[in-house]
C-alpha cells in the first residue's frame, strides 16, 4: 500500500530528539563531559534525520516532494540557528566576543530556531500518522492518489511560520521592554502637607513661628521643605520663612548650632529654638530623598518640635507593678501563659512626641500620693488588682483636677475598685466578638476577637478618629463598659460615650466565638468612655478621665506596608495623640498629622466578598450588557437602512 508522504511521521519527532539532547548537553549537563557526549549524540542526530528528509525530498516528484523539501528547508532551518549559537559559545571569533555583538545573535539563533521548529509541527499535526510508518520512494499513479492534498499543507506551514514570527516578535518586544523601561514612581515624590494639628499649634502661638532653612543653593530636598512651611505659612498667617547660605551666613549658624547643610531651625519667641535635620544621604541623592521617610512624614516631625516650643515638657506617670503591658516583668508567673504579652515602645514614642516625659509610678509612690508635678496619670492593663490604697492616692489626685488614661483587659483584673462610682462605670463580663464587621487573619472562628468599628462620637478625643470613619478601628480582644451609679448621686461627672462597637457585636460568655441567641445580645457596646468631673470651689476645671475596654488600642502592632517592609504602628492610629491632647487641656492642638507613609490595606470578610462578586460576576455582566447594547443598536441601524431604501 502506498503512503501518503515519502517520510514517516516519526523522522520528525527523531529530529526533535537529537535538539532536545543538544538542550540537555548544552544547558543542564552537570559536567563538561556529559555535556559534550550529549551535544554530540543531539548534533549526529540531527544531521542524520537532515540527510534523511534530503533523501525523501529527491527521491519522490509531485505534491509529496513539495511536502519534503518543505519539511527539508525547515531542518535546514534548524541547523543554521545551531551554527549562529555556536558563534555565541566559546567557539565564537574574537570579532564576535563583544557584547551587543553576542546579544544579537543570541536573538538570532532563537527567531530562526522558533521559525524552524513551528512550521515542522503544524506539518506534522496536519499531516497526522496515519499511512505514514515507513519509507515510500518513487512516484506513480497509485502514489499520488494516496498523497495529501499539497495546499492544505502549505497554508498550515505558512500558519505555523506566522505563529513563530509573532512568537519572535514577543520575545523581542519583551527585551526592549526591558532595556528601555522607564519607572516613575511618582508617590515618593510627595511631601507630607501640613495637618490640622499642626497648623492649630501655629494659630494659637502668640508669637510668630521663624523658620530658618540652611540648605545648599540648588537642591531638591530644600524645595519640598520650603513648599511645607509655605503651606503652613498661607494658612496660618504666623509664620516667616528665611533661607541661609550655611557657609556665607557663618556667625547665623553658629547662633543656631548649625554645622552641615539640610537643617530647619524653628525659633518662637524666646524659647530654645528646635531642628529638623533632612539626612545626609538623602540630601545629596535625590532618588533616596524620594525613598526615604523624611519627606513623608514631614509634618509628624514638625508637629513633634512645635509642641517643645508651645510649652514647657510635661510628665506623665505609667502605673507599674500590676502586671501591666508597660511592665511585663510584673506578671505573676502563673499568669503567663493567659495573658499575652505586649509591648509599648510606640506608645512610649508617641507621648515623647507631646512632650511628655514618661515616669514610672509604683507601690510605693502611690502609697503616699500621686505626685504633684503629674500632669497624667496612665494605667495600662494591670492584670493585678490594685490595693485600696493605690485606688484611694488615684481618686484624690482627680478630686485635685488630676488627668487619668485607663485602659483595662478582660484578661486581666479589669475592676475599677472605688472609681467605680466616681467615673460611673464598670466592665462587663465576656469578651467582644462579632461574626460580621471583622479583620481575617488566621482563617478559623477566633478572627472574630479581631472587630472592627466606625462608631466614634464628636468629642475632643477622636477628632482625627472620627474623620477617618471609613478606615475603621481594630479592637483585638476587647471588652466592654457599662454605666453604674454614681457614688455622688448629687453631683455627678459628665459622660461621654467616644467609641462604640457595632451593632452585630457581642460579649462572648462561653468562649465559643458563635453568637449564642439565648444568652448573648447583639448591640453596640461601649468601649470607649470620657468622663469630666464638675468645676472644683476654685473655679478650675475638675478633673478628665478616659477609659477604655481594649488595652491593644495602645499596644505595638507589627503590620507590613505596601513595599513589604515590617512596620511597628499603633492599632488605634491619631486616638492616642488626641486623647492626650484632650486630657491635657489642650484640644485646641487637635486634629489630624498628615503622613504619605505606605501602610498595609486590609479588607474586611465583607469586603472581601463585595470585591470577589464584582470581579467573578459583576465585570462579565458588564460585558455582556455592552455587547447586547451594542448588538441591538446595530440591528435597529441595519432595520431603518433597510425600511428607507426605495424599490424601483
Amino acid at each position: 500500500m502506498a503512503m501518503r508522504t515519502a517520510s514517516p511521521f516519526w523522522l520528525s519527532l527523531v529530529f526533535g530528539v537529537g535538539l532536545f539532547f543538544i538542550f540537555l548537553g548544552e544547558r543542564l549537563a552537570p559536567v563538561p563531559s556529559i555535556r559534550v557526549v550529549l551535544t554530540l549524540i543531539g548534533l549526529a542526530v540531527v544531521i542524520i534525520t537532515t540527510a534523511a528528509r534530503a533523501w525523501t525530498a529527491s527521491g519522490t516528484k509531485g505534491a509529496r516532494q513539495r511536502i519534503e523539501r518543505a519539511l527539508f528547508a525547515c531542518h535546514i532551518g534548524a541547523i543554521i540557528a545551531l551554527v549562529i549559537y555556536a558563534m555565541t559559545t566559546s567557539w565564537a571569533p574574537e570579532s564576535l566576543e563583544g557584547p551587543h555583538a553576542q546579544g544579537a545573535l543570541t536573538v538570532l539563533w532563537v527567531l530562526v530556531m522558533i521559525a524552524s521548529i513551528v512550521p515542522v509541527l503544524m506539518i506534522e499535526i496536519a499531516l497526522g500518522g496515519s499511512l505514514r510508518t515507513g519509507f515510500d520512494l518513487g512516484h506513480g499513479e497509485e502514489k499520488e492518489l494516496a498523497s495529501v492534498d499539497f495546499f492544505r499543507v502549505r497554508d498550515v506551514g505558512w500558519s505555523g511560520l506566522s505563529v513563530a514570527f509573532a512568537l519572535g516578535l514577543a520575545l523581542v518586544t519583551c527585551q526592549v521592554s526591558k532595556e528601555r523601561n522607564i519607572q516613575r514612581d511618582v508617590s515618593y515624590f510627595k511631601t507630607s502637607m501640613a495637618g490640622e494639628s499642626t497648623t492649630n499649634i501655629v494659630k494659637a502661638s502668640p508669637d510668630p513661628l521663624e523658620v530658618h532653612l540652611f540648605f545648599p543653593e540648588s537642591n531638591e530636598a530644600k524645595e519640598y521643605v520650603k513648599a511645607y512651611f509655605e503651606t503652613l505659612s498661607s494658612s496660618t498667617n504666623n509664620v516667616q520663612i528665611f533661607v541661609h547660605d550655611r557657609l556665607a551666613e557663618a556667625e547665623l549658624a553658629a547662633k543656631y548650632n548649625v554645622t552641615k547643610d539640610g537643617v530647619a531651625v524653628l525659633v518662637r519667641g524666646t524659647r530654645k529654638p528646635v531642628t529638623i535635620e533632612i539626612p545626609a544621604e538623602e540630601l545629596k541623592d535625590p532618588e533616596k530623598l524620594r525613598k526615604g521617610k523624611t519627606l513623608r512624614t514631614l509634618d509628624g516631625k514638625v508637629n513633634k518640635e512645635l509642641m517643645k516650643l508651645a510649652r514647657d515638657k510635661r510628665k506623665a506617670y505609667v502605673m507599674t507593678g500590676h502586671g501591666e503591658m508597660n511592665d511585663p516583668e510584673s506578671l505573676p508567673g502563673e499568669l503567663k501563659g493567659k495573658v499575652p504579652e505586649r509591648r509599648v515602645t510606640k506608645f512610649k514614642e508617641k507621648l515623647g512626641a507631646l512632650n511628655y516625659e514618661i515616669k514610672d509610678l509604683g507601690l510605693i509612690d502611690l502609697a503616699k500620693d500621686v505626685p504633684e508635678d503629674a500632669t497624667l496619670v496612665i494605667m495600662l492593663a494591670p492584670t493585678v488588682p490594685l490595693q485600696p490604697a493605690e485606688w484611694a492616692a488615684i481618686d484624690r489626685y482627680l478630686d485635685k483636677g488630676g488627668r487619668l488614661l485607663l485602659a483595662l483587659d478582660p484578661k486581666g483584673d479589669p475592676s475599677l475598685g472605688q472609681l467605680e462610682g466616681k467615673l460611673g462605670l464598670r466592665m462587663v463580663p465576656g469578651d467582644l466578638t462579632d461574626d460580621v464587621a471583622y479583620l481575617p487573619q488566621r482563617g478559623n472562628p477566633s478572627d472574630r476577637r479581631f472587630a472592627i468599628t466606625t462608631q466614634f462620637s464628636a468629642h475632643a478625643s477622636t477628632t482625627a478618629l472620627s474623620r477617618s470613619v471609613d478606615k475603621g478601628l481594630i479592637l483585638i480582644n476587647a471588652g466592654a463598659l457599662e454605666d453604674v451609679p454614681f457614688a455622688d448621686p448629687k453631683n455627678p461627672a459628665k459622660k461621654t460615650v467616644t467609641i462604640r462597637s457595632m451593632e452585630s457585636s457581642f460579649l462572648d460568655l462561653n468562649n465559643n466565638f458563635t453568637h449564642d441567641k439565648d444568652t448573648e445580645k447583639k448591640q453596640r457596646w461601649n468601649i470607649g468612655v470620657a468622663v469630666e468631673g464638675s468645676k472644683m470651689t476654685d473655679g478650675k476645671d475638675g478633673y478628665r478621665a478616659l477609659v477604655f475596654s481594649d488595652s491593644d488600642l495602645f499596644a505595638d502592632a507589627m503590620v507590613q506596608n505596601q513595599m513589604r517592609q515590617a512596620t511597628v504602628i499603633l492599632i488605634s492610629g491619631p486616638l492616642l495623640d488626641d486623647s492626650v491632647k484632650w486630657l491635657g487641656g489642650e484640644e485646641v492642638f487637635g486634629g489630624d498629622i498628615v503622613t504619605e507613609e505606605d501602610t498595609t490595606i486590609e479588607h474586611t470578610k465583607n469586603e472581601k466578598a463585595a470585591w470577589f462578586f464584582l470581579t467573578v460576576l459583576g465585570v462579565p455582566v458588564i460585558v455582556l450588557a455592552l455587547g447586547l447594547t451594542g448588538t441591538s443598536v446595530s440591528r435597529r441601524r441595519r432595520r431603518a437602512t433597510k425600511d428607507t431604501e426605495v424599490t424601483p
